[in-house]
Parts: C-alpha cells; structure tokens; sequence
C-alpha cells in the first residue's frame, strides 16, 4: 500500500500482506544463491529441492513481525537474539564456525 505524507512517498506493507512477496523472493534467492552455496555445487534445481520454502517463509514473517512490534533502537538486539534461536545459532553467538 502506498501512503503519502506532506515531503515523501513511502511503502507500507500490512504483516499479512508479505507471503507473496516471500515467495516470489525465495525464487530470485534459490537462483542467485545456486551460484554461492557450495561455489556452485548444486544448480538451481537441486538446491530447490533442498530447501523447506514453508520453514523459510515461517521464520521470515518471525523477523518481519518483529519489526512491527519493536522500535528502531530496540529492534537490532530483538533481531540478534532471535537469531540465535535458529540452526546454529548458538555457534555463531560463541563465534564458532
């Protein structure tokens, strides 16, 4: 939805309104990421296979949300610690690799 104040035009997503704009960037982001993951050891295809689309689109509208409950100060701590949560995590908290 596009709303306009006095001096700008800004973009407001609703948190229910992202699902397809997930998807149709999982797509662009399994193409792209064909060429990184690996040094390209999986093309396109494969590497769709690999992935659980519904487990990305679940912990992105986690993120998301928590851009619409936290303030900008707040939100880069929120964020870190939620990340943590996720598979290896905790590695890359206790900056292991």
């Amino acid at each position: 939805m596009l709303k306009q104040s006095d001096k700008q035009v800004r973009w407001h997503i609703n948190l229910n309104e992202w699902d397809t704009y997930i998807e149709d960037e999982i797509e662009a982001a399994v193409r792209d990421g064909s060429v990184e993951v690996l040094n390209g050891m999986y093309n396109e295809f494969q590497l769709a296979e690999m992935i659980d689309r519904n487990q990305i689109i679940q912990t992105a509208l986690k993120f998301l949300a928590l851009t619409y409950s936290y303030s900008a100060k707040e939100l880069p701590a929120v964020v870190a610690e939620n990340l943590t949560q996720l598979p290896g995590g905790e590695d890359w908290k206790a900056g292991r690799r």
